[in-house]
């Protein structure tokens, strides 16, 4: 209903300029004259056009509401698919966090127990020194005994036997020595294959796996070139901006991520498609950058989206008062169509 026009109660006297007017006086020629209705005629025509022209006005409107929305939708499709892309890659950067900091555990255990097994291979290594030791005496006093022609020494008898056991057992250590010390090397080797198929970078000391704040992709830049699975998961990790934030991220407004530079804003009027230095600003070529959400392109869709969601309301706002123009100017025009058909003189004079 329009409350553009107030409508006050009509003064005493107001039809008096009408009954002026308006007469039934027979012409010369026998015909009929009304002043009232020839005016009524010239304002139902003016009436008649803006109501046309509002008509028209609104058809406009209406047409734009329809494409703008149509497109705002679109955008609003490929914003969805943008913000799912990036909770997707949010996710993968969680599961990297976590691979990356298991990653560092084994790395760094296997570390350590390729230390260990090179310490043991140091001790095993010392053992069998002393076991060689041990053999060599054995058999420099078997070599005595040999040269000792005492009948009392009867071999396999006595302190001869108790001593033929001892090399017996000895032997059966000493054959041991060749598989324990290719298993210590194999060892060395499976550990050292771990390390390098993790990271080749050296163990260092401060390294601290069980920290809560451990930060697995917090590397030294030592200008050297590392390879292994850690390598390839930092690497992804960079690519996908995992360190990075989203605009307007965290509670403290000075640490939160700000986004970039926006290349493109969109059309600056309500046309649909502008240009910026030369440039057709409707052309959107979707190469992205992670994190996707402090992306220059999705910041233009974004900003796309946010440009026709205004002009929707705007256009709404136009299209409503149009609509209350319009009706205004129905009812006036019917009321004038109902004045004129009362007071035609064809009617009333003949």
């Amino acid at each position: 209903m329009s409350t553009t026009y107030n409508y006050d109660a009509l003064a005493a006297g107001w039809d008096a300029k009408i009954a002026d007017c308006c007469n039934t006086n027979t012409s010369s020629d026998g015909g009929c004259t009304d002043c009232c209705y020839d005016t009524w005629q010239d304002q139902l025509k003016d009436v008649t056009q803006r109501s046309a022209s509002v008509t028209e006005k609104t058809t406009q409107l209406q047409n734009k509401i329809a494409f703008i929305s149509d497109r705002r939708s679109r955008y609003k499709g490929w914003l969805d698919e943008l913000d799912k892309a990036e909770n997707l890659a949010r996710n993968i950067c969680h599961q990297l966090e976590i691979i990356a900091t298991q990653a560092d555990k084994i790395w760094y255990n296997a570390s350590k127990a390729c230390k260990a097994i090179e310490t043991l291979f140091c001790m095993i290594r010392d053992f069998y020194g002393q076991v060689d030791y041990v053999k060599k005496r054995y058999d420099d006093l078997q070599i005595c005994i040999q040269k000792n022609d005492d009948p009392a020494l009867e071999k396999g008898k006595g302190i001869l036997k108790a001593l033929d056991d001892y090399g017996t057992k000895l032997n059966a250590i000493i054959a041991t020595r060749d598989a324990l010390i290719a298993q210590a090397i194999e060892a060395v080797k499976l550990a050292n294959l771990i390390i390098d198929a993790i990271t080749s970078k050296d163990c260092t000391c401060d390294f601290k796996p069980c920290d809560g704040n451990y930060q697995p992709f917090k590397t030294q830049h030592d200008g050297k070139n590392y390879y292994g699975l850690k390598t390839v998961i930092t690497t992804w990790y960079s690519v996908l901006g995992c360190a990075s934030g989203c605009p307007g991220e965290g509670t403290n407004p000075a640490a939160a991520t700000t986004a970039p530079v926006k290349k493109n804003t969109g059309p600056s009027s309500d046309d649909d498609c502008g240009t910026d230095n030369g440039n057709d600003t409707c052309e959107l070529t979707p190469i992205l950058s992670f994190p996707i959400c402090a992306d220059s392109y999705r910041t233009t869709v974004k900003a796309l989206f946010d440009k026709d969601d205004q002009s929707l309301l705007t256009l709404s706002k136009k299209l409503k008062e149009a609509n209350k123009d319009k009706e205004a100017l129905d009812a006036c025009k019917s009321s004038l169509t109902n004045a004129i058909a009362v007071v035609d003189p064809k009617s009333r004079c003949n």
